[in-house]
Formats: structure tokens, sequence, C-alpha cells
């Protein structure tokens, strides 16, 4: 086996356990990929991006579990292997808030929205976190502009605690802002699975949503990218589906899976010429890559 074919099948098992809810098969796959890589190499963000990801899901499935220690643990592994990822520090945030570290709640909340300052969830945690500590009225500011950044939240439940809040029922008006910020509107791997829950029922234009919406919290995420292509294509789109190609093999250029996909988008618009360089170029890296090899064939 070629060393880019052992790279790929770590890749693939990773993203197979990742997709299973098999965390901590996916966190080996992944360390071992990244152990063979340059920290420069694309494919090596992609690979991290993934381990932060799996380290998140095993920390949350910890907290729902009683086991805080465990998942503070776990996002804190995360953040060093992704310090940038502003998401990583917002679920960290909530994770120390329910152990009862506020101060580092906050902080880490804050940190987020430095990375994000659009991060419309960890705006409004924050917001609630000064709310619960007595702070109200900066935390109904801080919370205006969650709403004001992300129209997804409840605007009638958020009026109600707005009026709430007014009347000095602060219990109630806690109670109502919490239950408008457990929507899930901010969340990169939320919208990810979404996407991908929609394309795979057929729901394109739905999976092209939430591909956009995704990327619109991080673009830099060549997985997304490829799928939102697909979407794309999906939908009879080839020119938006070829951007999106072209933008994930910026990010990773040995992502042969976009590298076909572009290939098939050249061809449905009758670029052929282009589409076979396309396929030829991922056989010069991959020769056993029977998709390349049959679309080339019947050209």
């Amino acid at each position: 086996m070629s060393v880019l074919r052992d790279l790929d099948e770590h890749y693939s098992k990773g993203i197979e356990f990742f997709d299973q809810g098999l965390y901590r098969e996916a966190i080996a796959e992944f360390e071992t990929l990244i152990s063979t890589l340059e920290p420069g190499d694309p494919a090596c963000r992609l690979a991290r991006f993934y381990l932060g990801e799996s380290y998140v899901h095993l920390a949350l499935e910890r907290a729902s579990r009683g086991a805080p220690d465990l998942a503070e643990e776990g996002l804190r592994k995360a953040i060093e292997v992704n310090p940038r990822y502003p998401d990583l520090h917002y679920h960290l945030g909530c994770i120390l808030w329910q152990r009862g570290d506020g101060a580092q709640a906050a902080a880490e909340l804050e940190a987020a929205i430095g990375l994000n300052p659009r991060f419309a969830k960890a705006i409004f945690e924050l917001g609630l976190l000064r709310y619960r500590t007595g702070d109200r009225d900066a935390a109904i500011e801080q919370i205006a502009r969650a709403v004001e950044i992300e129209p997804g939240y409840s605007a009638e439940l958020y009026e109600q605690a707005l009026a709430s809040h007014r009347l000095g029922h602060w219990n109630r008006a806690l109670s109502q802002l919490e239950e408008v910020a457990a929507a899930n509107v901010d969340d990169i791997s939320y919208h990810f699975r979404l996407g991908k829950d929609h394309y795979k029922s057929g729901d394109y234009p739905a999976a092209v949503a939430d591909f956009d919406r995704a990327l619109s919290i991080h673009p830099g995420y060549a997985d997304v990218r490829n799928w939102l292509g697909m979407a794309h294509l999906a939908c009879h789109e080839p020119s938006k589906a070829l951007v999106e190609f072209n933008r994930a093999l910026e990010i990773n250029p040995d992502f042969t899976v976009a590298r076909v996909n572009a290939g098939v988008a050249f061809e449905k618009l009758g670029c052929t010429d282009e589409a076979a360089r396309c396929y030829r170029r991922v056989l010069e890296t991959d020769p056993d890559n029977a998709e390349a090899r049959e679309r080339l064939a019947g050209m």
C-alpha cells in the first residue's frame, strides 16, 4: 500500500468512526494520521479539525453522563489541537460554568468571541452567565447583540423574556432566556451534520443552506466545501459546485474526492478537457481510484 493510500485509509476510518459516534476510535485514527504529516500540510489541518471535533463530542458525552472533570480534560485536549477554533472555547466555557467556575467560564466564552466576534451562541451564553450572576442589565445588552446577529432565535419567546425582565420577574426571565438559547443556531458541527442528513434524504436546497451556515461560522473546512459542492451538483448548479470543489482543493490540494467531484462538475458544464485533467491528476496519486478511472475511460 502506498503512503497516500495509507493516509487515506486512516482518514476514511476516522471519518467513519466519527459519523458512527465512536469518538475514541476516531481520535486514534486522526492522531495516527497527524503523526505522519507536516504541520503545514492541508491534510493535517483537516485531520486536526476532526480530531478536535472528536474530543468535543467525547467531552460532551462525558458531561451528559455527569463527568465534568473528564469533559473538561477532553475539551482542553481539543484546544491544544486547535487553539483558534472558537466553538471549542465555547464548549469549555459551558462545562466550566456547570462546574461552578464562573470566572474561567466567562474567560473561555470571551476567548470564543474574540476569535469570532459574530459567534452568537457564545455571546448569548456569556449574557446568560452575567444574568445568573446578577449583572442583569449588562446581560440583556449582551443577549440583544446575539439576537441581532442571529435571527434564528425565537423572537416571541425572547420578547416574553424581556417583558419578564422589565417586570422584575428575573427567575422567569432567566428560564425563558435559557429556552431561547437552547436553539442550535451557531454550531459548525450541528449544521454540517444537519446538511448531510438533508443531502442523504434528498432535500438538496436545505443541505445547501446548512452547509452555507456552517461555512459562515468558519470558512476553512475542505470537507464542508466538498459537501456543499455535491449539494449544488444535486441542485443542477454545476458552476456553483465547481467553485466549492476548487475552494476545497485550495484548502487541501490532496483532497482526491473533491478533485473527482470537480471533474464531474466540469463534465456537466461541457468542459471535457478540464474534467479529464482532473481525473488524470487523481490517478497520478491514487492509481486505484475506480471512479476517476471509469469516468476517464467513458469520455
